[in-house]
């Protein structure tokens, strides 16, 4: 930081990304420990809308998302009942497998909207799409195509935490290219 010679506001903005990433890695390592042993989330009205632009504005710093363009069609004031550190850790997760997915370039549309009692938030790239062959084995816990690169962990945890809050995640390929992944969530 020395050497850049930041602004107080940038030195601000820096350490609050910090101290929020370390509560995302903490919260991810909770997850992890809470795979053999579940506790309940603190559920309550989140607006889903809000965490996406925060989570992707907090994403959008490092360099994976650095060619790949970003587009919003978020529902305004949309409330899930969920707890907003899980679905960051779950959104975090997707949209970086997204750029990854297309090799760091290409471009991810992060969608929510209402359907029926629940609320969908949607993460569609314009990548490869899954293979046949992935498609069963996207959830198991330590499988990965990322050859070395990936623990295998992100989705499965993502999936624990989108059930913990008694939702669920699901994929599809998009026709034409990409895949979509899909957290439902109980409308608050």
């Amino acid at each position: 930081l020395a050497r850049m010679n930041p602004t107080t506001r940038e030195l601000k903005e820096y350490l609050e990304r910090i101290h929020h990433e370390v509560h995302r890695i903490d919260g991810t390592a909770r997850g992890l420990l809470d795979l053999g042993r579940p506790r309940p989330a603190a559920l309550g009205p989140v607006d889903v809308g809000q965490v996406a632009e925060t989570c992707v504005r907090l994403v959008r710093a490092g360099s994976e998302l650095s060619q790949v363009e970003v587009d919003f069609a978020l529902e305004p004031g949309l409330l899930a009942r969920a707890d907003a550190g899980p679905l960051s850790q779950i959104l975090i997760n997707l949209v970086l497998n997204a750029a990854q997915a297309m090799g760091g370039q290409g471009g991810v549309r992060v969608s929510t909207r209402r359907e029926g009692g629940e609320v969908r938030l949607e993460v569609e790239d314009t990548g490869p799409g899954i293979s046949p062959e992935v498609m069963p084995r996207l959830f198991e816990p330590f499988f990965t195509t990322k050859e070395g690169k990936g623990t295998g962990l992100g989705l499965a945890v993502s999936l624990h935490l989108a059930q913990s809050m008694g939702g669920r995640l699901t994929v599809e390929n998009v026709p034409g290219s990409g895949a979509r992944f899909i957290v439902h969530l109980p409308a608050a």
